[in-house]
């Protein structure tokens, strides 16, 4: 099967390499304060991708695992402290891809078509009028929100 995207680390010599080859169930803007904080940005881009079409292709042996909620496992670069992907226990079919770790080359397979955890965005966040459906929570979990 052809590959999809391909992406890694920040290391220089023998970086952490991954890659899919299906397209993402979904691909969303997260504002949950695990991802923004873990990343240290004010949103995060997601891919959510099926286990089954992920292949770590490099650097295995460099990748650690932080769990920064007992059911949010997220794994980084031992050396470069990148963190790149994360397994969530509600979805143990899909791993969660943090899409600036991706090739900027590469078609991560889908636009973000959703904004999710809006009620836990950091004050100084506007999100723009996208036309994009809000949710408080993981889309589907609840109702969308009017207003973020």
């Amino acid at each position: 099967m052809a590959i999809l995207a391909r992406g890694g680390c920040r290391c220089d010599s023998n970086p952490v390499r991954f890659e899919y080859n299906k397209e993402p169930a979904e691909v969303h803007f997260c504002l949950c304060t695990d991802c923004t904080d873990t990343c240290g940005g004010a949103l995060a881009l997601i891919s959510v991708v099926e286990r089954s079409a992920f292949t770590i292709t490099a650097g295995e042996d460099k990748i650690r695992n932080i769990d920064t909620k007992p059911t949010c496992h997220r794994r980084y670069c031992a050396e470069c402290g990148c963190h790149m992907f994360l397994y969530v226990d509600a979805f143990p079919d899909h791993l969660l891809i943090h899409i600036p770790t991706i090739d900027r080359d590469t078609d991560v397979g889908g636009k973000p078509d959703r904004w999710v955890f809006v009620n836990s965005k950091h004050p100084m966040v506007t999100i723009p009028d996208d036309g994009l459906p809000r949710h408080a929570g993981w889309a589907g979990s609840g109702d969308p929100v009017q207003a973020a």
